[in-house]
């Protein structure tokens, strides 16, 4: 794992059951691939972009390529997990007009309605189709990349089903202040964006707004700008833009610090992203 809040998964598909305390990685981070997240115990908050959810048994999750998130323990217990990654352009082939098995990843304001419950029977379901992708995962036998990409368009299909039916009800327990903080550096990326400003845009003292978002998040304001502006030029490049256009229209007004900043969260330069995309 890298030293940057960016993680570094290259491989297409990734599945892996946990029950550790091992978090790999506390701060708030993203990554190319889309994920999948089922929590089965233990006592966590999970952060995704400005709000923060209580993860409870059953908790089902979806987390696309452009939302910041970190996992907050609140314990030094171990937490029990189901966890799959995987790069959305391997799933397009199985796509029909009908089905639309990203459908539940991107669909949605970031980090809003990312969360829908399992009941015991649906928990049970999906264990057995992730075991099932995590035993061929492991393989190298003939068929079994087959077999992964069925299990894979299996869980997809069956995680869309549930998002379809079932409507998100899990709260989010950010402050107001946090969630002021964040929402407001989320609708003004383009402008200069420092502690100062958007201490006095939200009439509180500066020290104070530091303080607690240090310690309701576990980060810095300054690094949350950062992963929200180039997550912000990931999704430019990715789409089209010129690496000049990214850096402007994801508030970096210096383009050499665009540059660097870009490399060294994401591993690779702004050219080199929008080419492999």
């Amino acid at each position: 794992m890298s030293n940057s809040k960016y993680e570094y998964l290259e491989a297409d598909l990734l599945a892996h059951y946990s029950s550790s305390t091992y978090v790999p990685n506390e701060d708030f981070h993203f990554h190319d691939n889309y994920e999948i997240f089922l929590f089965l115990n233990g006592e966590i908050n999970l952060f995704l972009d400005q709000y923060c959810y209580p993860l409870e048994r059953g908790h089902l999750l979806v987390i696309n390529n452009h939302e910041i998130h970190k996992i907050f323990k609140l314990t030094p217990n171990p937490y029990e997990r189901i966890t799959i990654h995987f790069k959305p352009q391997i799933v397009l082939p199985f796509c029909s007009s009908k089905t639309n098995l990203l459908s539940c990843f991107q669909n949605h304001k970031p980090g809003e309605n990312n969360i829908v419950q399992l009941n015991e029977a649906q928990i049970e379901a999906y264990m057995s189709l992730a075991t099932k992708l995590i035993e061929v995962l492991d393989q190298n036998k003939y068929g079994s990349d087959v077999l992964s990409f069925s299990y894979l368009t299996q869980i997809l299909v069956f995680t869309n089903d549930i998002f379809r039916r079932t409507s998100s009800t899990v709260p989010s327990i950010t402050s107001s202040l946090i969630q002021s903080v964040m929402s407001y550096i989320d609708n003004n990326l383009l402008d200069e964006l420092t502690l100062d400003r958007i201490a006095k845009e939200l009439s509180v003292d500066k020290f104070h707004l530091s303080r607690m978002f240090k310690l309701q998040t576990g980060g810095s304001v300054y690094r949350y700008i950062l992963l929200k502006r180039v997550a912000q030029a990931k999704q430019l490049l990715s789409t089209g833009y010129s690496v000049s256009e990214a850096c402007h229209l994801s508030g970096f007004n210096d383009y050499a610090n665009f540059i660097r900043t870009f490399k060294k969260i994401t591993g690779s330069s702004p050219g080199q992203y929008g080419k492999s995309t």
